[in-house]
This record gives structure tokens, sequence and C-alpha cells, in this order.
């Protein structure tokens, strides 16, 4: 009889063993899948390569002056730029300088091209954004929006290039102000242009094209 306790006892520890070994090692296989490490090496990499893609296109953009002309890109008479939805949106789901007539031929519609071939072609969504120093308190910035489509994810990731506007530029938009010079749409309360003079130099001002992908 005491040997057969000895026996049930002995089976009994193997089986509680095993149960515990079992465990453990459930536990470690799921430690190794839902390490924050293992999952978060992929998305740095996807962000990065993805900054690395909105950096390249700001880049390429600004080859030939494409941004400033995107910056100048403003109808005075509906204080948006030219053939956006409203202020709110500005484009909306349409690439950057890409609406309005066939015949139109704005000279900024090369950056509403590549962002629809190097972003929105992969499924990615992008805000596209103006930001500039106010006039008249210079450590204060306003932004202006040029493509808004809704809130970006926290894997958003932003590029920046800055173009710097002068007195003398004119509108590239068909609905230009009647050909007038920044400086001169800025001394006429009849103009508007979403920037001011925030310069008492040459320079008018410098906006900084923002764009944030996800």
């Amino acid at each position: 009889m005491v040997g057969d306790d000895r026996g049930q006892a002995f089976a009994l520890e193997g089986i509680v063993g095993s149960i515990v070994v079992l465990t453990a090692v459930l536990f470690a296989l799921e430690a190794v899948v839902l390490t924050p490490t293992t999952a978060g090496t992929v998305d740095q990499d996807v962000k990065a390569q993805l900054r690395v893609e909105a950096d390249d296109a700001l880049t390429v953009a600004a080859e030939d002056d494409q941004l400033r002309s995107l910056a100048l890109y403003w109808n005075n008479s509906s204080r948006t730029f030219a053939h956006a939805d409203d202020r709110v949106r500005g484009y909306g789901s349409d690439p950057p300088c890409t609406a309005g007539p066939p015949d139109a031929d704005p000279p900024c519609e090369s950056v509403g091209e590549l962002l629809n071939d190097t972003l929105s072609s992969q499924g990615y969504e992008y805000n596209l954004y103006v930001d500039y120093r106010n006039d008249s308190a210079p450590f204060r910035t306003e932004t202006e929006r040029v493509v808004y489509r809704g809130v970006p994810s926290d894997n958003a990731v932003t590029a920046t290039h800055a173009v710097v506007l002068y007195d003398d530029d004119r509108l590239t938009s068909s609905e230009a102000a009647g050909g007038a010079t920044l400086a001169e749409i800025d001394a006429d309360p009849d103009r508007h242009f979403y920037a001011g003079d925030a310069d008492p130099g040459p320079a008018f001002t410098v906006a900084e094209v923002r764009l944030v992908v996800w």
C-alpha cells in the first residue's frame, strides 16, 4: 500500500510539474509575441521610411519654385487657395493645385501630382499646411490649410520646407489680384492675402509648407 501511495504521489507530482512547465512555456511565448520592442521595431521602420518619402516629396516639389507657386496660388476674391473647397478643408480629397478648369494650367500642379503619386497611391492620407509668422505678433505662428483630410493618426509623420516670399512676388492663380505684388495687396484694404508683411526688408514673410502623412 505504501508503494502504491508513493507511486500515486510521484504521478501527481509529475502531472503538476508538467502543468507548471507548460504554463511557463506559454507565458514565455506570449511575452515574446507581445513585447513592445518586437512590434515597435517594425512600426518605427515604417515611420522612418514614410518620413523619408514625405521629406523627398517636399524637396522635389521645391525644385523650380513649385512650393513657392503653391504658397502664392491664392484667390483674392474667395480668400482661399485657388479652386479650393473652402478655408477649412482646403482642397479636401483633391490634390492641391489640380482642381479648376482644364485649361487653368496652374504652375504648382506638379505638387499635387507628386503627392498623389508618392503618397495617395500607396494608401496614405495627408494634410498640407502653410505656416507663417503673424505680422502683428512676430512670435505667433498662423496656419493656412491647403489640404485637410481629417485628424492624423498617432503614427503620423511630419515634413516641412521653408519658402521665402518677397514684397514683389505676385499671386500665381488665374484669379490673381490684378497682377499686384504682395506689398501692394497688403497695403490695399480691399485686397486680401492670407499672410501679412512680416519683414521690414525686401522679404514679405517666410512660408513653411508642412506635410503631415499617416
